[in-house]
């Protein structure tokens, strides 16, 4: 029976650079093990996105490196029987190029650190509204995981149970465990401003310019018990005022990164 194809995980270069563990699954002998990130992600496959900025083409190998916000991805594709269509997709890109990756994640060990190469099975050219699609899901992914990152550690006995019941789905429960017991001291705050400034970077100023005093007050307004704004009634106030969702979320994502609120938890708001 044929093996259903991982997921893929979109996560950003310094995501990858600062991972340290490798989980190895004995059932499958054969398969490269896992990578354990800071943000509990565990994975074999990723999405990624950003510019070409370094390349080396040979006849049997096609070495590229690819640089999101965060720092750089490095793919490799050969002209073997496994990677000639990704060596034929990387030869096609030029340096700056804007692209997105899928591909396999290979981990190379030595005393001092792990090494992790990417080997394309896409690789293609994109436009800046593709750029910006990835950006704004990245970000999100990443800082949801890193919340459920901080309320497992506030708990002596975290588990996948009790984060859910806070409202963190299945997956991020799962990770928020997982980067507990694997990262007990990895600092969040560099992972979280690169997705903070993603977010804030793709956002349509033009679009809620006018909104933000709106949302702005109505959190400091009304904060009754001290525990923050909760999103439901923040969008409920937003939609009276003719403020659509997807304005709402770019002027709290803009508002959070220029440190005028905080989530003090799960889709709750406080202003500072």
């Amino acid at each position: 029976m044929a093996r259903k194809r991982e997921f893929a995980y979109w996560v950003y270069a310094r995501e990858i650079r600062d991972s340290t563990v490798l989980e190895e699954n004995h059932e499958e002998e054969r398969s490269k093990p896992y990578v354990i990130t800071p943000l509990g992600s565990k994975i074999r496959r990723v999405l990624i996105t950003g510019r070409v900025s370094q390349k080396n083409a040979e006849e049997n190998m096609t070495r590229m490196t690819v640089a999101d916000s965060s720092g750089n991805f490095y793919l490799t594709a050969f002209s073997n029987d496994f990677g000639s269509q990704g060596k034929i997709m990387l030869d096609g890109l030029e340096l700056n190029d804007n692209v997105m990756v899928m591909g396999r994640l290979s981990s190379f060990q030595n005393e001092d650190k792990i090494y992790f190469n990417i080997n394309p099975e896409i690789a293609v050219k994109v436009n800046d509204t593709s750029m910006k699609y990835w950006n704004l899901r990245a970000s999100h992914v990443a800082r949801r995981k890193i919340y459920a990152i901080r309320a497992a550690r506030n708990s002596e006995t975290p588990s996948k149970e009790e984060l859910m019941k806070m409202g963190y789905s299945e997956e991020e429960s799962e990770c928020a465990v997982r980067a507990a017991k694997n990262y007990p001291d990895y600092n969040t705050a560099d992972i979280e401003a690169v997705a903070s400034g993603s977010s804030a970077a793709t956002a349509q100023p033009e679009a809620n310019s006018g909104h933000s005093d709106f949302i702005l007050d109505y959190i400091r307004n009304n904060d009754e018990d001290g525990r923050g704004c909760r999103y439901e009634d923040i969008l409920a106030a937003a939609n009276n005022a003719q403020i659509s969702q997807g304005d709402v979320d770019e002027v709290l994502n803009n508002l959070g990164s220029d440190g005028e609120i905080f989530e003090v938890s799960l889709k709750r708001y406080k202003a500072i």
